[in-house]
């Protein structure tokens, strides 16, 4: 592969890392939203709507993170072995994309904070606003969206191999 190919490959492959940098602060910025509702004088029930019309902007998001995944892995795929040959010669490029991956790996780690902290919270307020049937305090489920935004979140992650 030339070495302007090569560049041009690793270009793309920053600019994808950029946007899922970009996706994944939008995640992050939803669930501290979603926090904040959480931490609301709503009521449950309001809770929970709100927390639905989020988690269709996360899903969005976490489309972006996937796409730009695929192609990453796609990519590393295909230039790989000639990349680690030619190292030295492409130096700076990757510097950038590690820098990058840190970034990715570190807003990951803040989004499973957050969704596990926010889950913490609505299980709380569930436990205490929801009246007792029988002696016995009924456990609603977790919003359905909110648990498929989590799983395909957490399945998008298990693809990443930075």
């Amino acid at each position: 592969m030339a070495e302007t190919s090569m560049t041009t490959h690793l270009n793309i492959m920053l600019d994808g890392m950029k946007k899922k940098t970009a996706a994944l602060t939008e995640i992050l910025s939803i669930s501290e939203n979603q926090r904040t509702v959480i931490e609301s004088v709503l009521p449950i029930d309001g809770v929970r709507e709100m927390i639905f019309g989020m988690n269709e902007e996360k899903q969005a998001a976490i489309q972006v993170v996937k796409d730009c995944d695929n192609m990453f892995e796609k990519m590393l795929k295909d230039i790989g072995p000639e990349l680690e040959a030619q190292q030295d010669m492409f130096k700076p490029q990757v510097k950038l994309l590690q820098d990058n991956i840190r970034k990715v790996m570190d807003l990951d780690v803040k989004i499973r904070v957050a969704e596990e902290e926010n889950n913490k919270l609505l299980d709380a307020r569930r436990a205490t606003e929801l009246p007792p049937t029988s002696g016995i305090r009924p456990k609603v489920a977790m919003p359905p969206d909110s648990a498929k935004v989590l799983n395909a979140y957490k399945q998008g992650k298990t693809n990443y191999k930075g």
